[in-house]
């Protein structure tokens, strides 16, 4: 037992965070950076809201912006990080694509997915901790949002598949 242990403990990890906004992934993502620097491991997080803050969440750069942290992403797989977490909302099934086909292309890296919260928390309860958020979009997010039942459900989801094959970003060109 302790030898998996071990070994698990060496096995790069490639950590998809998903929820809502405002559910603590960012939190969450932190803790993790911590918990596993002082483990000695390198861990890196990559958040596409680093993207929206510094562009003021105007709305004409989301696309670009997430553009951006799949191909931080790629170039952190391509180095070799110990741990990737990604710190993104990934309420649907085409978002989370990128990276965990990324992540099965580098072919040595652990893919899990982490959902916050465990348990549901409410949209009223939500919008009182982000009000900058409208609470239509809460809505829309909510109403978007696709269970994922483990990397392979994802991977194997033809809307993500049809949406992405013909995507010529870095991370997706052989």
């Amino acid at each position: 037992m302790v030898r998996g242990r071990r070994q698990s403990q060496r096995r790069k990890k490639l950590i998809i965070l998903r929820g809502l906004p405002g559910v603590g992934k960012t939190k969450r993502a932190k803790k993790l950076c911590d918990k596993y620097a002082r483990l000695g491991l390198e861990a890196e997080i990559f958040s596409t809201d680093r993207y929206h803050e510094s562009t003021n969440y105007t709305k004409g750069n989301f696309q670009r912006n997430h553009q951006r942290n799949r191909e931080d992403v790629f170039k952190a797989l391509n180095r070799g990080v110990d741990r990737i977490i990604v710190d993104n909302t990934n309420i649907s099934l085409w978002e989370m694509w990128p990276y965990i086909h990324m992540g099965m292309r580098q072919g040595d890296y652990y893919i899990t997915m982490m959902e916050l919260p465990k348990n549901y928390i409410s949209i009223n309860k939500l919008y009182r901790c982000q009000g900058n958020i409208p609470k239509k979009k809460f809505r829309s997010f909510e109403a978007r949002w696709e269970d994922a039942y483990n990397i392979w459900h994802v991977l194997n989801d033809s809307y993500s598949i049809n949406r992405w094959e013909q995507c010529e970003e870095e991370w997706n060109v052989q």
